[in-house]
């Protein structure tokens, strides 16, 4: 049994992670956020729930 020690509770959220969330959220992939057209579809509602 390893002897390390693991930090305790949930991992910090980091900006990266927070902006892969939202993409998924809005479904959108790296293709799509390189196309303007599409991105600004889908970027201009304000809840696109």
């Amino acid at each position: 049994m390893p002897t390390t020690t693991r930090n305790r509770g949930r991992p910090p959220t980091t900006w990266l992670t927070t902006i892969q969330k939202d993409l998924k959220e809005i479904d959108l992939d790296e293709q799509d956020s390189r196309n303007r057209a599409v991105w600004r579809i889908r970027t201009r509602k304000a809840d696109p729930k």
